[in-house]
């Protein structure tokens, strides 16, 4: 069966996290060294962090669980040369950001910060419509999502003008470099570097996010993320959030990442008064989307990519993440849950919008819609007919996949 595959967000980067986790650069232990020549090490990232920052010695969290990744990395992923060095990179900028994230708050621990009160959560797999959806509602002038740019550096170096445009820069060469390993195919429209990014990047800030797997092959290590508390990653993401919003205060927050659903209850503890919104495609269609998507990206960091096992570990991973998804629904009423279908999003975008807009609670005015309508026919007509993925190409059947996600397809009208 073929597959569109837009609307994907396609961007690089534990066990239960410790509540009072070992601080400081003195708990990065080495990991243990893999088969291959190719590897991280933790002592190198403790002596580069010292080097962006002689004389600051930060409480640094999580390193439990950058240790646990790092193993994983090692002796799972088969980095190439050059995907251990951008591996390395990601890992040293998440360090850097706990870094300046410390300073800002001592800097003036007075201040008050942003009470992000209601946040609405999008929550949607690869290729479902949840980055449409999220780009969409920004149309609306009392709705608000961080860029790209700002998940991937939420406490910036500077605050001037100069600063700001060379991180942008960067965002940019982070897309560029996502992209070429997924062309000719279109994935990831809304994949620039000023747009609304996706809120799991400051996951990967706290070493746990679940869609790290997008990018490297560490199948046993998000089997144990799968059962692991997030709630202490869930508030370490509040924190840079409010960092962001701190800059740019707005009423209606928007966010997006494709396991807040499954997440859910983690989520709540951090963000109890949180909305969420489910959107839904046909799994058939995600999982083939999924599974190409990260094919290529992984390919970015490893020679040894093979697509039919990576097919094999996205049906697992997407059937165990639907079945959290739907048990999402039990734990809020109508006032906090909306269910959108892509099939909707896709025919009717501005009946769909103006549904969720009165659903965060904003009253989009004629102009919003028609921005809308707008924005969503650009997107539907590529200036080039998109090469598409093919369920047989990853090892995986149509009617097998249709049969196993049975459940799913038939509560949402898929």
């Amino acid at each position: 069966m073929k597959q569109r595959d837009d609307d994907v967000d396609t961007t690089t980067p534990g066990a239960r996290p410790a509540q009072h986790a070992p601080r400081g650069r003195a708990s990065l232990r080495a990991a243990p060294a893999p088969a291959g020549p190719f590897r991280i090490d933790t002592e190198e990232l403790r002596s580069r962090l010292g080097e962006l920052h002689p004389g600051d010695e930060p409480p640094l969290r999580f390193l439990p669980e950058l240790d646990r990744l790092v193993e994983a990395v090692n002796t799972e992923a088969g980095l190439t040369r050059e995907g251990a060095a951008a591996v390395r990179e990601r890992l040293l900028s998440a360090l850097s950001q706990q870094v300046r994230l410390a300073a800002l708050a001592a800097s003036d621990p007075g201040t008050p910060t942003p009470g992000l009160t209601h946040p609405v959560f999008i929550s949607g797999l690869p290729g479902s419509g949840a980055s449409l959806l999220q780009n969409l509602l920004v149309e609306h002038p009392g709705v608000d999502s961080p860029t790209l740019w700002e998940m991937l550096y939420p406490v910036p170096r500077t605050e001037d003008l100069p600063g700001r445009r060379a991180l942008i820069g960067r965002a940019r060469a982070h897309v560029e470099t996502s992209r070429r390993h997924v062309r000719p195919r279109t994935v990831g429209r809304f994949r620039e570097a000023t747009r609304p990014g996706g809120c799991h990047q400051l996951f990967v800030n706290a070493f746990q996010s679940p869609a790290s797997g997008m990018h490297l092959r560490i199948p046993r290590y998000l089997r144990t993320l799968e059962a692991s508390d997030l709630t202490g990653a869930y508030a370490f993401h509040r924190e840079q959030l409010q960092a962001i919003a701190s800059r740019i205060p707005v009423d209606s927050l928007v966010l997006r990442a494709p396991f807040h659903a499954a997440r859910l209850d983690d989520l709540l503890r951090v963000y109890p008064d949180a909305r969420l919104i489910r959107v839904h495609r046909d799994p058939v269609a995600v999982t083939t989307i999924t599974a190409g998507v990260s094919t290529g990206l992984r390919r970015a960091t490893s020679d040894e990519v093979a697509p039919r096992a990576v097919g094999r570990e996205w049906a697992g991973r997407i059937e165990r993440q639907l079945a959290q998804t739907m048990r999402a629904g039990r734990r809020l009423g109508p006032d906090r849950l909306l269910d959108v279908r892509h099939a909707d999003l896709v025919s009717a975008p501005a009946a769909t919008a103006r549904r969720v807009y009165r659903f965060i609670g904003v009253e989009p005015a004629p102009a919003v819609l028609d921005n809308v309508r707008i924005l969503a026919r650009s997107t539907a007509a590529p200036a080039r007919p998109p090469q598409r993925f093919e369920a047989a190409d990853f090892g995986l059947s149509a009617p097998e996949l249709r049969e196993r996600f049975g459940a799913y397809i038939d509560a949402y009208g898929l």
